[in-house]
């Protein structure tokens, strides 16, 4: 059997403004045209031909006579225009392939598309424009609008759809297939939920929506490759929906009620092609994957048990209902000789929110969806929202208005429900003829059971049903419904898929002008930004960094070395100070070791008071100090820098461990007691101390040596200009050796050996005595000077002042690094955060840079893909009147 082996039908169309007019005429004129006026259409099969005669075809819409005459006339007719046919139908069947084959690249193409954008919704997360039910406000997941609220960390107040656009400088994107409505309640305890509404959550929503897009596609693509139809009948509870099946099986099938019975899908199937002829029931328990050749996948009931599975919605979740239909090709919608339909009832909307929630989903399964209406209740909320939903991927969807006898005042009815049809699905409404039938479905079927005595021969109802009651709106309803499935298969299984994948481009493209928009903002705000703020903060908290760490490092140095010279000239003077006089007092010979001790001592003390001297000195220099950097830091960093801090000098240098007098050799002997020396005779003798530091300092060797001409340059310029040859030789005999010994010649005739005698023994004792006084009575100061010059002489040795030196100036160095440290810290510190700034603001441009990138690329595909979809042309053959 083909596909589509149907022959081309020269319809009369309407052109695109045509359908416009027709779609602004008033709604009395489309009633005019829905209720019939002529006699039913019907749709002839010609077996052998498996199609439609052409002529009849027309009289679907037309409402014209069926064609009369013998069936020899029509056979005869047709035969001579069966090459044209055939030729039509061969073209027809090969545009069908052509288009179903373009439709499968496209959904590839798509799929491809979506899995990019989730791709790129995982790495950055995209921006989405989120719509709330409960006031119809808008919040926008953007970076200038709810992260912005977000990050700050308050209540988040909604935006009115104006301050968005306002905001934006754009109009708010609408959505078709990619909306995602958050229904937030208003109780206190939980109606601040947008506070939990960030990019992040919003972004995992959308992908959760683009998966299903994705698993929507492919089944869509089943779908359109499935040679079968799937005809899907749902509707309002108690809208007649079982009873509309029935009607169009001319058989008592589904059970009927007053009150909602059909709580399981049901799946009316051709046996004659399903299931070898045999009418039965295969109930699919839920969670199992039917498959006919495994019967462990569902269990086989009778016909006359489907009044009972329907009920059982806890065990079942489908029911397989395998019928044979002997009524002829022509009459027969589920055994029409062309391809399979198979007919599905659905439970109600409404009936519970699991049953409604699968009756959603089962969209993407079904080519054709007969939404049943009861002519008493019309349009509930629920299938209003079905209908939105379908005209996503259905640009037509058949309506029944049933039980449309018991409505008095039709055409006000009528009125009402082609209104609200008209806000639901446009093109339904604009082709209202079509789609929209008025019917009274319990009147189609012959209500004889089993042995019911209004049955004629009382006899059981059989499967050769035809004696149904003539109902022109219900044959028409019907014959549109045969057309629209086996003679319009292009746009009654392919245009759904076609319209369902421009919506979603559509859908795509705006989703990427909006993020292709706000990055391209991103980018722009946060270079101005970087350029003019975060930048220049940067660089000059760089610049003041190092130049503050240049100033403090070199105070410290300073600081250091003040220390250091301080310290060294202080322990110097001291050591070379000590010996000029007595600085313990002499008790006599008698306490002459106990004097040689103390004074030992007391040059010691000396000597490390003069160290805690520097040290103070150093503590007093190194507070002054410390101050100087806090108050840099408290300039340049915060007013509170280390305003909690407290600095102590008195904790500097506790851990001083001075152990001088043990590296000082202090035995005595007895030749420290002695120290003979020219001056200190002299002011024995009782000179002045002026006359005797002039005497000293001239008869200085070193002076003498000193004042010695060093050269003959030098002599030369030393000898006066006035001085003559004469002058110098006369000088020179007087100075000759001779003269000399000439001299003291005479002086040698005063004194004679007598008178050396006799003043010899009582110079000797006088000059002796005279040095015993002076040696004991200079002890006082003697060994001060002979201590003085050994301990100096050991204090050389060590080191002493360079160590402590070094000691103090160290510690100070220690104090001063840790406001320095602090200082320097804060400024890192500083730095990092700027850096850190500056590095997040320089991602967020790269980001915004890639993302951008990527929508615009992503419009380009989007309108190739859109571009291709364009060109499947499906209504060049089948349209719609």
């Amino acid at each position: 059997m083909s596909e589509f082996p149907f022959p081309k039908h020269h319809l009369n169309k309407t052109n695109e403004d045509e359908s416009e007019d027709k779609s602004d005429t008033d709604v009395e004129t489309l009633i005019e045209d829905i209720i019939p006026k002529n006699k039913p259409s019907h749709a002839m099969y010609i077996p052998g031909e498996n199609s439609l005669n052409a002529e009849d075809s027309s009289t679907l819409i037309n409402g014209q006579e069926p064609i009369t005459g013998s069936s020899r006339d029509f056979f005869n007719k047709l035969k001579h225009n069966s090459p044209r046919k055939a030729q039509n139908a061969s073209i027809q069947q090969l545009h069908y392939n052509q288009n179903k084959i373009s439709l499968d690249r496209c959904i590839h193409q798509t799929v491809e598309l979506i899995m990019n954008v989730q791709s790129e919704n995982k790495q950055r997360p995209i921006f989405y424009p989120t719509e709330i039910d409960n006031d119809q406000n808008i919040l926008l997941n953007s970076a200038k609008a709810h992260l912005a609220l977000i990050r700050q960390n308050s209540t988040i107040k909604n935006l009115t759809k104006e301050q968005l656009v306002k905001n934006l400088q754009t109009d708010l994107p609408e959505f078709k297939i990619l909306k995602i409505n958050f229904k937030m309640n208003n109780h206190e305890d939980g109606g601040n939920n947008l506070s939990n509404l960030d990019k992040k959550s919003i972004a995992s929503l959308l992908e959760k929506k683009l998966q299903q897009q994705i698993k929507y596609l492919l089944n869509l693509k089943d779908r359109i490759d499935d040679t079968s139809s799937k005809v899907f009948v749902t509707g309002d509870l108690n809208a007649g929906k079982s009873t509309f099946c029935n009607a169009l099986l001319r058989r008592k099938i589904l059970p009927e009620d007053q009150q909602p019975c059909t709580s399981v899908f049901c799946e009316v199937i051709d046996a004659s092609k399903g299931n070898n002829n045999i009418e039965e029931v295969h109930a699919v328990s839920i969670g199992n994957e039917y498959n006919i050749k495994d019967e462990s996948t569902y269990e086989v009931f009778p016909l006359n048990e489907l009044e009972n599975l329907v009920y059982d919605c806890d065990k079942y979740q489908l029911l397989k209902v395998y019928l044979l239909d002997d009524r002829s090709f022509h009459e027969s919608l589920l055994r029409n000789g062309v391809i399979d339909i198979k007919l599905i009832d659905a439970p109600g909307l409404n009936m519970d929110s699991y049953q409604t929630t699968q009756v959603f989903s089962r969209q993407e399964e079904i080519d054709l969806v007969v939404f049943v209406v009861s002519a008493e209740n019309h349009f509930t909320l629920s299938a209003k929202e079905f209908i939105a939903t379908a005209a996503n991927e259905k640009r037509y969807v058949f309506i029944v208005v049933n039980k449309f006898d018991n409505i008095k005042n039709k055409i006000k009815c009528q009125e009402r429900i082609l209104d609200q049809i008209k806000k639901l699905s446009p093109d339904t409404y604009k082709n209202a003829k079509e789609f929209i039938h008025f019917v009274s479905s319990d009147s189609l079927v012959n209500n004889g059971d089993p042995g019911d005595p209004g049955d004629p021969d009382n006899e059981p109802n059989n499967n050769n049903n035809n004696n149904h009651q003539n109902n022109p709106d219900f044959d028409e309803l019907e014959a549109s419904l045969r057309k629209f499935i086996l003679d319009k298969r292009s746009i009654s299984k392919l245009l759904p898929a076609k319209n369902y994948l421009l919506n979603i481009l559509q859908d795509l493209k705006t989703l990427s002008n909006l993020n292709e928009k706000i990055y391209n903002d991103t980018k722009t705000q946060k270079l101005k930004e970087l350029n003019t703020h975060i930048g220049p903060k940067y660089n000059d908290v760089l610049s003041k960094s190092a130049k503050i760490g240049d100033t403090i490092n070199l105070l410290i140095e300073n600081t250091c070395i003040e220390v250091y010279n301080n310290t060294s000239i202080e322990i110097n003077n001291t050591v070379n100070n000590l010996g000029d006089s007595p600085i313990v007092k002499y008790g006599g010979v008698q306490y002459l070791f106990e004097y040689a001790k103390e004074t030992q001592f007391a040059m010691i003390d000396s000597i490390l008071n003069s160290v805690i001297e520097s040290e103070n000195k150093a503590k007093e220099i190194t507070t002054n100090k410390v101050s100087e950097i806090i108050k840099y830091g408290q300039n340049n960093l915060d007013d509170e820098f280390l305003n909690d801090k407290v600095f102590n000098s008195s904790l500097m240098f506790t851990r001083r461990k001075d152990d001088i007098g043990k590296q000082i050799n202090q035995t005595i002997d007895i030749s420290d007691f002695f120290d003979p020396s020219l001056e200190s005779c002299l002011s024995f003798i009782g000179l002045p101390e002026s006359i005797i530091s002039k005497t000293i300092n001239y008869y200085n060797p070193i002076n003498i040596l000193s004042e010695i001409p060093n050269s003959a340059v030098s002599l030369k310029d030393q000898i006066p200009t006035q001085l003559t040859l004469h002058t110098i030789y006369s000088s020179g005999k007087i100075l000759t050796i001779g003269a000399l010994g000439h001299k003291i010649y005479q002086f040698s005739h005063y004194v004679t050996p007598s008178l050396l005698k006799k003043i010899a023994i009582p110079i000797t004792l006088t000059l002796t005595g005279f040095t015993i006084y002076y040696l004991i009575s200079d002890i006082p100061n003697a060994l001060p000077r002979k201590q003085a010059r050994k301990i100096k002489s050991q204090i050389e040795k060590l080191d002493y002042s360079h160590q402590n030196s070094t000691r103090i100036s160290s510690e100070c160095r220690s104090v001063l690094n840790y406001p320095a440290r602090q200082v320097m810290n804060n400024f890192q510190t500083s730095i990092d955060r700027q850096f850190n700034e500056k590095k997040e603001i320089e991602n967020v441009i790269k980001d915004a840079e890639i993302s951008s990138k990527f929508f615009g690329e992503l419009k380009k595909k989007i309108k190739v893909q859109n571009d291709n979809l364009v060109q499947i042309d499906l209504e060049r053959i089948n349209y719609v009147d």
